[in-house]
Order: structure tokens, then sequence, then C-alpha cells
């Protein structure tokens, strides 16, 4: 009777750990959870947003507004994109910002 080998699972777990390491090293792509791919043209508008802001002096974040920073001409309005942001405690509004591309 013949005893399986341990040794091809472990090879079969080492030439995919290569496999999948040289394909990540040679893409330039990334993922930012929450996000997604947008074009841009010249002279496109660029809105920026905040988010709350932390300290080490205690565990909840403060909301970015509560300091005097200069505040959006139509008010404050929350825009959390997505379930983790609420999860994660982010608070996300809008700014007074805003860029154009190429500009």
């Amino acid at each position: 009777m013949e005893v399986p080998s341990r040794r091809k699972p472990v090879m079969y777990c080492v030439c995919l750990f290569f496999v999948v390491n040289f394909f990540l090293e040679i893409s330039d792509a990334f993922y930012l959870p929450g996000s997604y791919m947008h074009t841009y043209s010249t002279g496109d508008h660029i809105y920026a947003k905040v988010n709350s802001l932390t300290s080490i002096e205690t565990e909840l974040p403060y909301s970015y507004y509560s300091l005097p920073y200069c505040k959006p001409l139509g008010g404050i309005k929350k825009s959390a994109e997505n379930l983790g942001e609420l999860l994660r405690g982010d608070q996300i509004d809008n700014s007074p910002y805003l860029f154009s591309m190429n500009v």
C-alpha cells in the first residue's frame, strides 16, 4: 500500500504563489474599495469631498465642519457612497473646493 505524498500539494501552492505574484508585479491597476473608474476630459469639473477628522485624544471622529473651515455655499450635504463608509464611521460631506482637469 502506497502512502500519499504531502509534497505534491505543497509544490502546487508554491507554484501558484509565484504565478500570482508574477502577475501582480506586472500589473499597473489597483482597486480602491468604494471607487469606480471614471474618465475625465480637459476642463471637466472635479468636486472634492471631505472626511471626518480623527484625534489622538478621543476615539470618536470629529465632523470636518466642527472646526472653522470654509463651508460650501449651497450648505453641507452628506454623501456616503457605500455601506463600508457608514460602518467605519466616515462622515463624508461635500466641500467648497472645485478643481478642473488638466487646468
